[in-house]
């Protein structure tokens, strides 16, 4: 028999979606339910969703916490989600906000701050989507719940993987996976620096050279996202003259 799926639920969304919680646990989910500090449900190590109606949406508009909440899971989570619930149609006729504005704030946290935006229709279609998710990293991808948190004072090893799991496509378990294969984030870095990405004549293959050869989870792909990260000029990607 499988294990049932897991997910963590923050205590003040599971006090107001009853319902979302009697869904997941009808359909055979391990439910925890706690405090969390960023996001409303947490199905994997680098998924977090929030989970907004149209009106608390609008809401956090306009006392500006959706764009530090959208800061805040894009810095915690490498795949944050937000799930707009709700019709912006219906929204918009009680509302003063103009939809340019809406969709704009929308563009922004999509493309700004990477948070993938999937709508649904009712609580009830929320239920299914968190089942989804949760069924897809879990199973499929069989990756684990690893809540992450804001605060800073973490143990050293802890901030270790913190720091690597900020790299482009490197989630918690990864980055522990690379520390315990180099031993400290500057070997891990210095990896990623002595790597290259050979291009075939075709250009449709490539092949990974040096010291991430082999290692299992890094491709070229990540290579070349990380090495982008690291060599890149921060004042050139702002425009900042120097």
């Amino acid at each position: 028999m499988s294990e049932p799926l897991h997910i963590c639920v923050d205590s003040n969304e599971a006090s107001k979606r009853k319902d979302i919680i009697n869904y997941l646990k009808f359909n055979g989910f391990n439910v925890e339910i706690k405090k969390l500090d960023v996001c409303d449900y947490v199905v994997s190590d680098r998924v977090g969703v929030e989970r907004k109606d149209v009106s608390d949406f609008l809401g956090s508009m306009k006392d500006g916490r959706l764009f530090s909440q959208a800061r805040d899971m894009a810095e915690l989570y490498e795949r944050p989600v937000l799930i707009l619930e709700g019709q912006l149609s219906k929204a918009f006729k009680r509302s003063a906000m103009r939809p340019s504005s809406v969709y704009g704030a929308l563009c922004s946290i999509a493309l700004d701050y990477g948070l993938n935006v999937i709508p649904t229709d009712s609580p009830d279609s929320t239920g299914i989507l968190l089942h989804r998710l949760a069924y897809r990293e879990q199973v499929k991808e069989e990756r684990i719940i690893q809540l992450r948190s804001i605060n800073r004072s973490l143990p050293l090893h802890q901030q270790q993987v913190f720091l690597l799991s900020g790299l482009p496509q490197i989630g918690t378990t990864l980055a522990q996976d690379l520390l315990n294969h180099f031993e400290t984030p500057e070997s891990v870095i210095e990896a990623f620096l002595g790597s290259e990405v050979h291009t075939s004549a075709s250009g449709k293959t490539k092949r990974l050279t040096g010291p991430l050869k082999g290692v299992k989870g890094v491709g070229p792909v990540i290579v070349e996202k990380a090495q982008e990260l690291l060599k890149r000029s921060y004042p050139e990607l702002c425009g900042v003259d120097l």
